[in-house]
Order: structure tokens, then C-alpha cells, then sequence
């Protein structure tokens, strides 16, 4: 297939609602080769139409998208979207709560954060958030979160190889409880409430949030180049510039998922995070982004980090929250 031809298939896998004349315009065609290809991309089953109310829109089909795939692979200035869903709403969540944090001798998940634990905390900011499903990931003293299953809308599965695996693992032992696209938070994590509600908002089915950088002297650095996700490690010296680092919260389309498990499959490295898988998927697709510049938030791998949150961290989330409504909001 000619390059001109599949640059029209990029153009409707971006735009959906894109019409024939403006498939012309951008690909510089005539609008006679534009409804030529469209009908051809239909034929082949590379694209179907969808129709909404009165009016319609082109998908890229699994077969469209593979295409593309070979056709962008290589090139950082060109990715495929996912195609948004009209009027879907994320109601699923995954909660990595399997490691081990040396420094505790309980679960950092069921540290207490004020009158309630960390995990209790992350619970109720999803279900605020209008999550309907959550499921839990556990692994060390996993009899801890047994009592959240009372709830009919909370499922507790087990990382029995906890010790030897990382989090990829732990987001491939969910699996069987994903049917959907779905948010993913890291257990050992306190932030404020926008940070899910900006990133449920985002018009990618694939997004993660970055902030500026914690100085943890454990975080995951971000490149952005193009508007795309470039380049993801924990070595500084990798970079040409840092916008920012990622914190553990991100949103996943059911598609993007079924490609990370696709890869893993052929995985030999067990301590595997899932954040490098995503980076791998990445250099292909379409993973969006949302900058929280000022978000207060912190992670809980030491006992430092612990009290520094309860000390001086929570209270100012509970003071900005308060101020701005977040919790309990009707």
C-alpha cells in the first residue's frame, strides 16, 4: 500500500469524524480519490462506520490499526489512537498493593491516614470518581484486604510470587476480573482527588499522570516529545530533558491492555514493571498525559516518607481538599 493511501488511514484514525473533504484536504488529494479510498479501507475491512444519531464516524479495525502499526513503528512523530469511546465512562480499577515495604511490618496499604488507612483512602476517592469495580492486587499479608471483599463491588486477587515479580505480574494476575478500560493506582500512594478526576477526564483512552519531579530519589522520569510519551526510565543521564516524573495513577483501554499482555507473554524478566510494558506499547500507540504541576501527593516506601506524610503532606491535601470540595461532593 502506497504511502499516500495509508496517510489517509492515519488521518481517520485521528480524527473519526473527520468527512471526505477534509480526508482530501489534509492528505492533498481530490475529493473523487478520498471517497475511492474510504470505500476501498471499507472493502478490505480496515474501517467501519459508525453511526451516532444522525450522524457517522469512521473506526480503524483491528486489521486498519495492525497496518498502521507496521507503517508508524520506528517514527516518534506519528502514533495510533485508540479510538475514544462516545459517552463511556471508566468504572473499573486496579489497585497494585503486592510489595513488600521492608521498612513495615503490615502492609503499606493498611497504614493508618487519619481516621482511616491508605487503601480505605484510595478506595473511596475511585468510588467518588464513579467507580463501579475494583479489584486488588495483593501479595504480602494479603489476608489484610480479605475483609474488603464484603463488598460485592471489590475483588481481592493474590500475587503469590510477590517476592520475585513486579508489578506487570501483578497487573497480569488481574486479568480474568478486566473486561473493560480501567484506572490504575499504586497502593502505596496518597494524593489529592483531581489527580484520578484529571485523569478519568482526559480525552485519550490511554493517559498517565506526571507531576513535577519529588526528588523520592526512586521516581520514574518522563520525556514528552511531540505531545507523545518519548522516553520513561529511573536514570536521569538518559534524558535530553525531564518533564516530569510518574507517580503511579494512569488510565488504560481495555486494547492497550490486551497488547501489553500480547508481549508479556513472551517475557523473561519476572520483575517486570508494568510501567516500562506501557512505555513499550508507547513507542507505537497513542498514550496521552496529564501535567499536575502543583498536585500534592506522596508515595510511602520508608518510614520517612511515612511520617512525612502524616505530618506535614496529608494535612495539606485535607486543607486543599477541603477548600476546594472534594471530598464527599454531591
Amino acid at each position: 500500500m502506497y504511502d499516500k493511501e495509508l496517510r489517509v488511514l492515519e488521518i481517520i484514525n485521528k480524527n473519526s469524524n473527520v468527512s471526505q473533504r477534509g480526508i482530501a484536504s489534509s492528505a492533498d488529494i481530490s475529493i473523487g480519490k478520498a471517497n475511492s479510498l474510504v470505500k476501498h479501507f471499507l472493502e478490505q475491512g480496515y474501517i467501519k462506520v459508525e453511526k451516532i444519531s444522525n450522524k457517522q464516524r469512521y473506526i480503524v479495525n483491528e486489521s486498519g490499526l495492525s497496518l498502521l502499526e507496521k507503517y508508524i513503528k520506528g517514527n516518534d512523530t506519528n502514533k495510533i489512537l485508540i479510538s475514544s469511546r462516545v459517552q463511556k465512562k471508566v468504572e473499573c480499577a486496579v489497585i497494585l498493593s503486592a510489595g513488600e515495604c521492608p521498612e513495615f511490618d503490615e502492609p503499606v496499604g493498611t497504614l493508618k491516614l487519619g481516621d482511616e488507612t491508605v487503601i480505605e483512602r484510595i478506595i473511596e476517592l475511585l468510588e467518588e470518581s464513579g467507580i463501579q469495580k475494583i479489584i486488588i492486587v495483593t501479595g504480602y499479608k494479603g489476608s489484610c484486604y480479605k475483609k474488603f471483599t464484603k463488598d460485592n463491588h471489590v475483588f481481592v486477587v493474590e500475587n503469590n510470587s510477590y517476592k520475585a515479580s513486579g508489578t506487570m505480574t501483578s497487573l497480569e494476575i488481574a486479568k480474568e476480573y478486566i473486561d473493560d478500560d480501567f484506572l490504575l493506582v499504586e497502593g502505596d500512594l496518597a494524593f489529592e482527588k483531581r489527580a484520578i478526576t484529571k485523569v478519568l477526564e482526559h480525552d485519550n483512552r490511554d493517559c498517565i499522570l506526571i507531576t513535577n519531579e519529588s526528588g523520592s530519589g526512586d521516581e520514574v522520569f518522563v520525556e514528552i516529545r511531540n505531545e507523545f510519551l518519548f522516553k520513561m526510565s529511573k536514570d536521569k543521564h538518559q534524558f535530553n530533558r525531564i518533564d516530569g516524573e510518574m507517580i503511579g495513577i494512569c488510565k488504560i483501554s481495555i486494547d492497550i491492555y490486551k497488547k501489553m499482555l500480547e508481549e508479556f507473554k513472551n517475557n523473561s524478566n519476572p520483575y517486570l514493571n508494568y510501567e516500562y510494558m506501557l512505555f513499550d506499547i508507547a513507542r507505537t500507540y497513542n498514550i496521552g498525559y496529564v501535567k499536575i504541576e502543583d498536585l500534592i501527593w506522596s508515595e510511602i516506601d520508608t518510614k520517612w516518607h511515612y511520617k512525612n506524610l502524616i505530618n506535614y503532606i496529608f494535612p495539606m491535601i485535607v486543607k486543599k481538599e477541603n477548600m476546594r470540595g472534594d471530598i464527599n461532593e454531591n
